[in-house]
């Protein structure tokens, strides 16, 4: 079980990487401010979420379920949060 969880935590990081850096694409393409905006301020990624759903929506899930996968591997493999 914790070596799933060590599987299940390197392919969950890979795909949040993977998924952020689509959804960082998609911010330099419409502009760069949108870009650095996105980079540097966390609150700007959700305004800029809401505005784009439909270009955004694929890069923003796999993002986030890469590191739901991630989080559920590290239960896994008995990995300490504290």
């Amino acid at each position: 079980m914790i070596i799933a969880g060590y599987i299940f935590l390197v392919l969950g990081f890979v795909a949040s990487i993977v998924g952020e850096v689509m959804f960082l694409t998609v911010a330099f393409k419409r502009s760069l401010w949108w870009f650095f905006g996105c980079l540097f301020i966390p609150l700007v990624c959700f305004v800029f979420f809401f505005l784009n759903v439909k270009t955004t929506i694929k890069p923003f899930a796999m993002a986030w379920l890469g590191a739901f996968v991630a989080f559920y591997g590290a239960y896994m493999a008995r990995l300490s949060f504290h």
